[in-house]
């Protein structure tokens, strides 16, 4: 990069549609972390595995231990902000968090996270509720089954093994395009191989080995995010690197909010799903015997994201401009590391990059890594509840949690995907933004919806039960997701069109909804069929 952000040197323009990247293809790159942060979840349950099978619970169905409410340990309220605030703050928001800028400039970039961290708030309430009323065995993508029906809550479940798949891929493709921030003449294709040979390796060998990585990785992320924060504000000052930047980027011809509201729906695109997944830990609070904590865990989840991710997406607007040529490529292989990296070059502190850039790549590992055993879990527990094939459940052996056969699958279908990410690298990412992006909406709309059915239905009023949770923002909060999630799709559809309207773009960004609706109609005929039952 040079030594001199380019924004300075070429002057602060509005992007053209020509020179702006595929809205897919960024949407694909940027939101493929939604679910990355129920991972951290799981795999820390993963460790009471052996003590909850000595007590004689997941003794057959192990992987049942890590996605209900029944088999999940009781976290202290920091634990559990730990591990979910920790993956929204890692390859999610630091490889790419900038690219809100781009569509929103630094005002528009700035409230699309207010925005966004104020719905996942509704949304881990709305979880919470829809939780207390579930039976504990449950796994939480299996909640759709008993309140919206069998036929959705089937697809939404397999629509959400889906994503973890989609997941595998970016992890994939992403620690290729961080290893060539070091090495950028050597072919990604090795290293994302390489990459997934090692993931399969440690997957199979112990799992238990994530938990105290992640959670320390997670520190060191934080640290690096709030060292990004002093030096981007000393780099704005003038006291780091050789330009003093000020409100530079604040003051350009078009104003600190880009392209008005269409720019604010632009950014809120990515901040939405940068965020996506926390709400994971919701299901982690509903343990815990005091319903103080219950009741503080979003509060303090969504206070923690607000205190890193505004000041962080602030301080990155303040140096990097909308118009900078950083933004100028047409796939997302070209991002030098991540804005955080950028902030770092611009203070002419270039340890520091490399530093941010070992850590997001470990990353990457680690999430591969989360990505293919919780696909392989989420698939052998639906073929134990008779929806998938039979070939494809948990092993009666206890020394092995995870089937060979579903493993082999997942790793197929990654596969799969990730040569079509290979072969046409555009078509890919749009492929992954589509999967991913729309699963996303739904799984978040879905999760109101069903709010509203448990607290308006009478087959879900229960007693005076002390774990059941009721939101204080309902029917507000739900209804406000829906109508911001419902703003996003709007938004999006109006940007394709706004930066040139083209069918196989549109046919990729849309391709999780086509793929939803088509695994809603396979899961009402097998239901017909009396091949669905759960």
């Amino acid at each position: 990069m040079a030594s001199e952000p380019a924004s300075l040197a070429s002057g602060a323009s509005t992007p053209t549609q020509e020179q702006m990247p595929p809205i897919a293809a960024l949407h694909g790159a940027h939101i493929a972390h939604q679910a990355k942060r129920q991972a951290l979840h799981w795999f820390t349950l993963r460790r009471s595995s052996s003590s909850l099978e000595q007590m004689g619970v997941g003794e057959k169905k192990r992987g049942l231990v890590l996605v209900s409410q029944k088999h999940t340990p009781v976290f202290p309220v920091w634990r559990i902000v730990l591990v979910t605030v920790g993956g929204s703050i890692n390859s999610s928001f630091l490889i790419a968090g900038g690219i809100t800028i781009m569509f929103g400039g630094p005002g528009g970039a700035l409230i699309s996270y207010i925005l966004s961290i104020i719905v996942l708030y509704t949304v881990m309430t709305s979880l919470m509720e829809v939780g207390s009323r579930m039976p504990t065995d449950v796994p939480y993508y299996m909640y759709g089954t008993r309140v919206l029906g069998q036929t959705v809550g089937v697809a939404l479940a397999w629509s959400y093994w889906l994503v973890w798949i989609a997941l595998l891929v970016y992890e994939m493709v992403a620690g290729g395009f961080i290893i060539q921030f070091w090495l950028p003449d050597v072919n990604r294709a090795i290293w994302c191989l390489l990459l997934f040979l090692s993931c399969i390796t440690i997957v199979i060998v112990d799992s238990r080995l994530y938990s105290p990585i992640e959670s320390t990785l997670t520190i060191f992320t934080i640290a690096a995010l709030v060292a990004g924060i002093i030096i981007g504000s000393l780099a704005a000052a003038g006291k780091l690197g050789d330009h003093k930047y000020g409100f530079e980027t604040w003051q350009d011809d078009d104003g600190p909010i880009l392209n008005g509201v269409i720019g604010v729906i632009g950014a809120a695109i990515f901040a939405n799903f940068s965020v996506q997944g926390t709400e994971a830990g919701a299901i982690m609070a509903l343990k815990s015997p005091s319903r103080y904590s219950r009741r503080m865990t979003p509060i303090v989840i969504c206070g923690v994201l607000a205190v890193l991710l505004l000041p962080s997406i602030f301080v990155t607007g303040l140096i990097l401009s909308y118009s900078d040529p950083w933004f100028d490529k047409d796939t997302f292989d070209s991002a030098d590391g991540s804005s955080l990296t950028y902030v770092f070059e611009a203070a002419k502190i270039m340890p520091a990059a490399h530093v941010i850039n070992t850590i997001l790549l470990i990353s990457a590992i680690l999430d591969c890594c989360v990505s293919l055993y919780i696909a392989t879990t989420v698939i052998q527990d639906l073929a134990d509840r008779k929806l998938a094939p039979s070939i494809l459940q948990s092993p009666k052996d206890r020394d092995h949690a995870l089937s060979p056969y579903s493993m082999g699958l997942c790793c197929m279908v990654g596969l799969g995907i990730w040569a079509l990410t290979y072969i046409r690298e555009t078509g890919g990412f749009v492929l992954l933004g589509g999967v991913i992006g729309i699963s996303g909406v739904i799984m978040w709309s879905s999760i109101s919806i069903m709010h509203f059915i448990v607290r308006w239905s009478k087959r879900f009023r229960h007693s005076a039960d002390e774990n059941e949770y009721r939101s204080w923002l309902f029917p507000v909060g739900p209804l406000a997701c829906l109508v911001y999630e419902l703003g996003v799709l709007v938004g999006l559809f109006y940007i394709l069109a706004w930066v040139g309207f083209d069918i196989n773009i549109f046919l990729f960004e849309t391709l999780g909804l086509f793929i939803f609706i088509a695994l809603v109609i396979i899961a009402a005929v097998a239901q017909h069929f009396g091949y669905c039952r759960c």
